[in-house]
């Protein structure tokens, strides 16, 4: 009798002591794989694969200039931009499309490659449009988050953006940010998602 009494008095302590402990360890195990998942740019969706060309995605990281492409666990590393080249094409590009868009109350925007198409963003009514350079639109997209860059597929077929989600933790820093880049699919208007992650920042070509 007093060996189950001791038994018992032993688990009781056990589950007093691992109980008190569990919200801390779940708390320190989000956070670590949070970290984890940034150092090495996770993500496993795999929406990415049916969007033709997604492998020519580049996602640059504007501190250290670190170039990266998708792979089935997330970015993998491609190397180091040559300083500045993606800044300059950058200016040159919204120096030749200056003419072109002045009629744009936008700086999130981009021009197809052959000249027939412009894309936007509408903070106010939270939508990507789709139109020709005289300003008539021909498609809008909803979203759901802040739109902060978007980018023509070299074909034309796909528009790719980068949209914000803030304060995901319930705080208002401005760092607590979800980075989600998505395509659209300009035939039948599905969106897939290419990358997404906490904090992911990068300036997106499609090449």
């Amino acid at each position: 009798m007093s060996s189950v009494k001791h038994r018992r008095h032993h688990i009781i302590k056990i589950v007093g002591i691992v109980l008190p402990a569990m919200p801390f360890t779940v708390i320190v195990g989000s956070l670590s794989f949070s970290l984890l998942q940034g150092a090495l740019h996770l993500d496993f969706s795999q929406e990415y694969r049916q969007v033709d060309g997604a492998e020519q995605i580049t996602f640059r990281e504007n501190w250290q200039h670190k170039i990266y492409r998708r792979s089935f666990w997330g970015l993998r590393s491609v190397g180091k931009e040559e300083r500045g080249i993606y800044d300059m094409q950058d200016v040159e590009k919204a120096e030749d499309e200056e003419a072109i868009v002045s009629w744009l109350d936008t700086d999130v925007y981009d021009v197809s490659e052959s000249r027939e198409h412009i894309v936007w963003y509408d903070w106010q009514e939270e939508k990507i449009f789709l139109g020709d350079l005289g300003g008539e639109i021909l498609q809008a997209y909803e979203t759901q988050d802040m739109v902060e860059q978007i980018v023509f597929s070299p074909d034309g077929k796909y528009i790719l953006f980068c949209e914000i989600e803030y304060g995901v933790n319930g705080g208002y820093s401005t760092d607590e940010e979800y980075c989600s880049y998505r395509a659209i699919d300009i035939g039948d208007g599905a969106q897939y998602k290419v990358y997404g992650g906490y904090r992911e920042w990068f300036k997106v070509y499609w090449e």
